[in-house]
């Protein structure tokens, strides 16, 4: 019953189309066939890796401005690991 609601309601859009765009004044839908099959198409998978490497491009020569005894050690390490990223150490 579905089916045969939405093969009505395409055939009468594509009639309605002529109606509203003129280069379409010819096109008329006298028979829409409609498959209804059980398989469906696989998605396709997305070929961007979504795990992006990147090169290190600090040198880690930068200031650390805090009074803060825990976000001086926190800059301190991350320092560290740029410095280990690029082979400085």
């Amino acid at each position: 019953m579905e089916l045969n609601y939405n093969q009505d309601l395409l055939k009468s859009l594509l009639t309605m189309v002529g109606k509203h765009a003129p280069e379409c004044v010819q096109m008329k839908a006298q028979k829409v066939i409609i498959f209804n099959a059980k398989h469906q198409s696989k998605p396709q998978k997305s070929a961007v890796d979504t795990d992006p490497k990147y090169t290190e491009l600090s040198d880690a020569n930068f200031k650390i401005q805090s009074l803060d005894s825990d976000i001086l050690e926190k800059f301190q390490k991350i320092k560290e690991t740029i410095r280990n990223n690029i082979g400085l150490e």
